[in-house]
């Protein structure tokens, strides 16, 4: 049996996106940074962000330990932190120490956050509200010449070890040995947490994906509220602000957090629908800047959000979100049928963007709204600016609506509106209807983009089987696009899957982010439709798979990446692909799953 440490919007936790080495403590706002000094006494490091990271470690949701190795050419940096209640202890520990550099601690307010930081001999006194802290180490004390008003920083005799603590005034001030006590009987706790398979391919599986998700779970100070972001370093600086919310990423976050954690999966899903646009629709960009409230992506929000009930059977939160779900799916065929024939396109309105960057009303904007951003499927597609789409309905997209609808007519049984269940489940027979009579190629054998002239796009990718996700198609027909399509060598199958265009197109050779590199979302919609139609067999080999591309950086270097080569499957292999983005980690999930774990997960 495990422990619950469930996740918590308040205590203490890993919220600030500027360093790794850095725990939160909320509301108050109060902030312990491990940073290094030089031998002189110097500032040598504030901050330790992606590029520093050796190996990321447990962590639970609630942050009752928390442990990380980051690595600069001067030394390695182990730093873990314990908690309870309001009471944290960091402790940090320097090896290969080549330059005689030495750990010490700031403490000071999180941004947004005010108080007073005060120094009472060897402890730092904070106030904030109503809210008394003392900060001290048992093993040293105040660096007088780095401490200013609003910051103190600690240091210890040790040179090459450093514990601080950070408790609520009336606790009892712990000595170097009770503090040390206190974080190896959370370290012991953790790793009885964290166990949950005996077989050790699996555990790492567990380990890789929940450990992207809750290290890229951040407080959003300028929405007052946590969100486990696609990689932390997107927040530092740039175009997004202080936090980035892309719609079906988010989504997906949910998704994975609920393996573990009931709250951070509400958070998640929370955290997308606060940004709902004036017309209804779930932006595909929500951060500190603005929105996109030119575009949408993909449509995922139902379907997730009916496997959270499947988890929980938690049906007040499907009461707290099924309004903003609803008017997000009436809203696609407001917009997005360009051309009345009742199949949706990818497109941008002709409103403006926060940031130049994105772009809106272009071709471009309409294939960010894929959230396929390069995708070849695009390549030749024209923009019709007056119906603010593509000229070419989209199999996913119409694929995704479908599935949408189906998620959303369960959800709204389940709440007790009949009237608009059975409105749901009939847009879904309509959609089967039209994907099968409008984008079936009976040349090819599989379900094709189309043009508004009546041709067909001829290029294949992994959307084309996400008919089968939404329960569209019968059962030889989904039979026989997985048996001449999906396991043809030639354009899906092969050592590492699913590559994002067909292994036989001119673009697969390309590598490049969406033209041939393996992406966990898409992993797990196809998985989905396998699993939809009974292909036990064939859903086994692609967990297999999909497990032994995730678990051969995961192990080596403790990355869970944005996407992998198809070929190799490797992720270092490019720029564009973030080291520690969390729906890599969607990979390990399928290999759960498949394993026979987490049934909830692939109803």
């Amino acid at each position: 049996m495990y422990t619950a440490h469930e996740f918590k919007q308040f205590g203490w936790n890993t919220f600030d996106v500027r360093s790794l080495a850095a725990a939160v403590h909320l509301p108050s706002g109060l902030e312990i940074r491990i940073g290094l000094l030089s031998k002189e006494g110097q500032v040598y490091r504030r901050e330790f962000r992606w590029p520093e990271l050796a190996r990321l470690g447990m962590h639970t949701p609630d942050c009752s330990y928390a442990a990380v190795t980051l690595q600069i050419p001067e030394c390695r940096i182990f730093v873990e932190f314990a908690s309870e209640d309001d009471t944290l202890i960091a402790h940090a520990v320097l090896t290969r120490n080549v330059h005689d550099l030495v750990p010490y601690a700031d403490a000071f307010f999180f941004k947004g956050f005010e108080g007073s930081v005060d120094v009472f001999g060897e402890t730092v006194r904070v106030l904030s509200g109503d809210r008394e802290f003392n900060v001290y180490c048992p093993t040293g004390g105040l660096h007088p010449q780095l401490s200013f008003p609003g910051n103190a920083s600690l240091i210890s005799n040790q040179r090459n070890e450093l514990l601080v603590v950070a408790s609520p005034a009336w606790v009892t001030r712990l000595d170097a040995k009770k503090a040390a006590e206190f974080v190896n009987a959370k370290r012991v706790e953790a790793e009885y947490w964290e166990r949950r398979f005996d077989a050790p391919d699996l555990q790492s599986a567990f380990e890789g994906m929940w450990r992207s998700v809750i290290w890229n779970t951040i407080y959003a100070g300028s929405i007052k509220r946590p969100v486990t972001v696609v990689s932390r370093d997107w927040c530092v600086d740039g175009n997004y602000g202080d936090f980035v919310i892309f719609e079906w990423d988010t989504f997906f976050a949910a998704l994975q957090s609920a393996v573990v954690s009931r709250e951070l999966a509400y958070a998640n899903v929370r955290a997308v629908l606060s940004g709902v646009t004036d017309r209804g629709f779930v932006p595909s960009i929500y951060c500190e800047l603005g929105k996109s409230n030119d575009r949408s992506m993909l449509p995922v929000g139902s379907m997730i959000v009916w496997k959270l009930y499947e988890r929980f059977r938690d049906r007040e939160f499907l009461f707290e979100v099924y309004a903003k779900l609803l008017k997000w799916h009436d809203w696609w065929f407001t917009a997005r049928d360009g051309n009345g024939d009742g199949l949706l396109e990818w497109g941008s309105d002709n409103v403006p963007t926060p940031h130049p960057q994105w772009q809106s009303h272009t071709l471009q904007a309409a294939r960010y709204e894929s959230g396929l951003d390069n995708s070849p499927l695009y390549d030749d597609a024209d923009f019709d600016p007056v119906a603010s789409t593509m000229r070419m309905a989209d199999v996913g997209l119409n694929a995704a609506y479908a599935m949408d609808a189906w998620a959303l007519s369960l959800i709204a049984k389940e709440v007790g509106d009949i009237a608009t269940a059975d409105r749901l489940a009939e847009e879904h027979r309509r959609m089967a209807h039209l994907i099968n009579e409008r984008l079936w190629s009976e040349e090819q054998g599989i379900f094709l983009n189309r043009r508004w002239d009546g041709s067909f796009v001829r290029r294949l990718a992994p959307t084309l089987f996400y008919p089968l996700t939404a329960r569209v198609v019968d059962q030889n027909r989904a039979q026989s696009i997985v048996a001449n399509h999906l396991l043809n060598e030639f354009e899906f199958w092969g050592d590492h899957v699913i590559p994002s265009i067909a292994r036989n197109d001119p673009a697969y050779s390309d590598q490049s982010y969406w033209r041939g590199r393996i992406w966990g979302p898409m992993n797990w919609l196809v998985y989905e439709g396998i699993c939809a139609y009974g292909l036990h067999d064939v859903a086994r080999e692609f967990g297999r798979k999909s497990l032994r591309t995730f678990l051969a950086e995961w192990l080596e270097e403790s990355h869970v990446h944005e996407n992998y080569n198809a070929e190799t499957g490797e992720g270092d292999d490019v720029r564009y692909s973030e080291p520690v983005y969390f729906w890599g980690g969607l990979l390990a999930l399928i290999g759960l799953c498949s394993s026979g774990a987490l049934q909830w997960a692939k109803k």
